[in-house]
């Protein structure tokens, strides 16, 4: 039997294609609600283990919850082949970084155990971390085409977006605003976010917070370019990213080991940590409308020929 364990039963409704494809005899199992602590997904993992029966696969939506299902495994005794999907681990010098990496570790270099990276670079630079050799399998994250939204709504002149949670480099972004005060900056932030910068927020930036995903959406609609500084060479960003580039928004974001998979081949433009470098391709692609539809058209087509439904359920199905 094969099981596909979920943390969050919101993502249900995005899943539903892997029953139009070999993927519709996995059975997926999802919590009542959003695991929000450790102790949650161990429940929900404990759970699965108990429907479940010995040699069955089970596939983790959420790489953190295969890691807490291999350790429950190793002191129950019980016997498991997981498949970790696109594995997020980053590399922070802190106790909980470095907890989290002697954790991962030995589950990586288990026989039982498959995993998936979104960009093959990472996959690489994840062996350096962690000092092992393991083999990934590359699987893109999902490309929706329910990404694409009808809007009504003009765009707004000399304006850029940038939102979304895990991974921005806000503190960056607003050092970049403020070097270009006749450039609006379009931001949907977490609130905790924004009661940390309020007090530094530059004239010509508008922040959102605590909005629905359409509202969101028509944000992004609204603005010229998307513009995204990260602050980890872990994926991070990817369904922002996706939606604009169903929506035909370029992008501009930091070069890591994750973004060179998506915005290679000009596909997009990859910065360094340089505000001068930021500045001058944000002007530029606000001045030059066309280059940058033609960058968004090409990540547009990127996604439908490598990050589609049936592409990943082809990947999964391989892995079954």
């Amino acid at each position: 039997m094969v099981y596909m364990l979920f943390d969050n039963p919101a993502d249900k409704k995005n899943m539903d294609f892997l029953k139009d494809y070999e993927t519709c005899s996995i059975k997926q199992i999802y919590p009542e609600h959003k695991c929000n602590s450790t102790k949650e997904m161990i429940k929900v993992c404990r759970d699965c283990l108990k429907q479940s029966q010995n040699g069955d696969i089970i596939i983790c939506w959420y790489d953190f919850m295969a890691v807490l299902l291999w350790w429950i495994c190793k002191f129950q005794r019980k016997y498991r082949k997981i498949i970790v999907l696109n594995i997020l681990l980053k590399d922070k010098n802190t106790v909980k970084n470095r907890i989290a990496k002697f954790l991962y570790k030995p589950v990586l270099k288990s026989k039982q155990v498959k995993a998936t990276v979104t960009s093959q670079n990472y996959g690489k630079y994840l062996n350096q971390v962690l000092k092992i050799q393991k083999k990934y399998i590359l699987l893109h994250d999902i490309y929706h085409e329910n990404y694409k939204i009808e809007c009504d709504k003009k765009e707004i002149d000399n304006s850029v977006f940038c939102g979304g949670r895990n991974g921005r480099d806000w503190d960056f972004l607003l050092k970049v605003a403020k070097e270009m005060p006749d450039v609006t900056f379009n931001c949907v932030m977490p609130k905790d976010k924004y009661e940390q910068y309020k007090q530094a927020l530059s004239k010509n930036i508008n922040v959102e917070f605590d909005i629905t995903e359409q509202e969101f959406l028509e944000v992004m609609y609204q603005s010229k370019l998307i513009v995204t500084p990260l602050e980890t060479e872990a994926p991070a960003g990817l369904i922002v990213f996706f939606q604009a580039g169903a929506n035909r928004k370029m992008i501009i974001t930091s070069d890591t080991v994750t973004t060179q998979e998506y915005f290679a081949e000009e596909r997009g433009v990859l910065c360094g940590k340089s505000i001068e470098m930021w500045k001058k391709k944000i002007y530029y692609y606000l001045r030059h409308e066309e280059e940058a539809e033609k960058c968004a058209r090409k990540f547009e087509q990127f996604l439908n020929d490598n990050c589609s439904e049936e592409n990943y359920a082809k990947i999964i199905s391989s892995m079954i």
